[in-house]
């Protein structure tokens, strides 16, 4: 009977669940510059019960206003833009083809390999995040200007955006867990000025993303629409918030939220035969 309980469990269709999911997600997006994903897909499978693949199509929907509003504000809201254009156009250009590849891969790949492919993205990203910001010397934490890079370097971010957007299509995030630091580890870019690129490149991949997951009926609309609403504003508060912390602060923040959302994004197991059938 246990078993057959478990199997009975549907998804929500509770609007306040689903902004309440939106709020967090786009208070963590704005402060981390990931869009929010990487909160809100385990929070809907948690909360309301959704399978990993209609939460990660619907994540990628709820991702775009959050991103807009939220890289607007890394742009506009300091004195300076905290946003590297010529970098978010090369992560996109190769993470439009990533993100189209990853979402039709996502079709082939069970509910509990989803879930531990996005737990061991966010370990490896956030175990070496709390580490600099605690006590490594990484230059990312310290850097405050853009930098001018080399062609070879362009060369190299674009072959990042590629595998960026895969993982985007695989997992639902909108590839700022990856973006930011790649920029930052890989190219010394300030942590604040990497998150702020990042927003603006995960526009094109989660996009793709999610019209990828909407053709094959795994967008739950209503349901990004009401994350969408309530991200919005708390995206704004969250990029405000990280305009004003410490980027070294900043960095451990990053680290530990991605800790906390792999911890709880991985598979547990199920008890009774009917239900592991």
């Amino acid at each position: 009977m246990g078993g057959e309980g478990a199997r009975l469990i549907v998804e929500s269709s509770d609007r306040r669940i689903d902004a309440a999911i939106g709020a967090i997600g786009g208070l963590a997006g704005g402060l981390l510059g990931v869009g929010g994903g990487f909160v809100m897909v385990p929070l809907q499978v948690i909360w309301a019960h959704r399978s990993q693949h209609r939460a990660t199509g619907t994540s990628l929907a709820a991702i775009l206003p959050i991103a807009i509003v939220a890289a607007a504000t890394y742009y506009f809201g300091a004195r300076s833009p905290q946003t590297d254009l010529r970098v978010a156009f090369f992560l996109a250009v190769g993470g439009v083809a990533g993100a189209f590849g990853g979402s039709l891969a996502a079709r082939r790949i069970s509910d509990r390999t989803l879930s531990i492919i996005f737990a061991i993205l966010l370990v490896g990203v956030g175990v070496k995040e709390v580490y600099d910001a605690l006590v490594g010397a990484a230059p990312h934490l310290a850097a405050t200007a853009i930098t001018a890079l080399s062609p070879w370097s362009y060369a190299v971010i674009t072959a990042g955006g590629v595998v960026v957007g895969i993982a985007s299509g695989l997992t639902g995030v909108g590839g700022g867990t990856l973006i930011v630091p790649l920029l930052g580890l890989g190219f010394g870019i300030g942590q604040r000025i990497a998150q702020g690129t990042s927003l603006v490149a995960v526009l094109p991949t989660s996009a793709i993303g999610a019209l990828t997951h909407h053709r094959s009926g795994d967008v739950d609309l209503k349901a990004a629409a009401w994350m969408g609403a309530a991200g919005v504003p708390a995206a704004v508060a969250g990029s405000a918030l990280a305009l004003w912390l410490p980027q070294r602060t900043l960095g451990g923040v990053f680290g530990l939220f991605l800790l906390l959302a792999a911890a709880r994004m991985w598979p547990r197991e199920t008890q009774g035969p009917a239900a592991r059938a």
